[in-house]
């Protein structure tokens, strides 16, 4: 008992270790891809880190004027993209597969899943039929499993607040 106690308290030492560095390395992959793309709101870009699983807090939301992430959490992909982990990426009509790339934040919306916001694509042939696709921000809560068809599918607890923040034309920034 006291080995797996050791084990426990060692591998969160050095966790704690690994978010700090990932911190640092989220906010300037931010400035990176705002460097890049230019788009009307400049105070937030949204990171969402497909390498990291379903379960993981993998989106950032990182406020570039203060060089901080001000939110975190987990986010759905496409089943048709992966189970646990997405390794499959598509801007197909039907493909019910994740995209990758940057998208521009739009406007809101109410609809099936509540509250939602809309996207588009900036990168030709990764995301780009993004809006076609009817590929949104919205809430978990009515699903009836943990994936989508590609939205970004938030906790219900948080999806307003990150939406609110976000609508209006700030970077999403989804990559693997």
């Amino acid at each position: 008992m006291k080995k797996i106690f050791i084990l426990i308290t060692l591998s969160l030492y050095f966790q704690s270790f690994t978010v700090l560095n990932s911190d640092i390395d989220i906010v300037q992959l931010a400035h990176k891809i705002q460097a890049k793309y230019k788009v009307p709101n400049e105070k937030y870009v949204t990171i969402i880190d497909y390498s990291k699983s379903i379960a993981s807090t993998r989106l950032y939301l990182v406020d570039v004027e203060k060089n901080q992430i001000v939110m975190r959490s987990t986010v759905a992909h496409a089943l048709n993209s992966g189970v646990f982990y997405p390794t499959k990426f598509s801007n197909e009509k039907g493909s019910n597969k994740s995209c990758l790339g940057a998208f521009k934040t739009m406007q809101t919306y109410y609809g099936k899943y509540g509250y939602s916001l809309q996207i588009e694509g900036l990168d030709n042939g990764i995301n780009s039929n993004s809006l076609g696709r009817n590929i949104v921000f919205h809430s978990n809560k009515k699903m009836k499993y943990k994936w989508t068809l590609g939205c970004f599918a938030t906790p219900e607890e948080i999806n307003q607040k990150l939406i609110d923040k976000i609508k209006g034309g700030t970077l999403v920034y989804a990559f693997r």
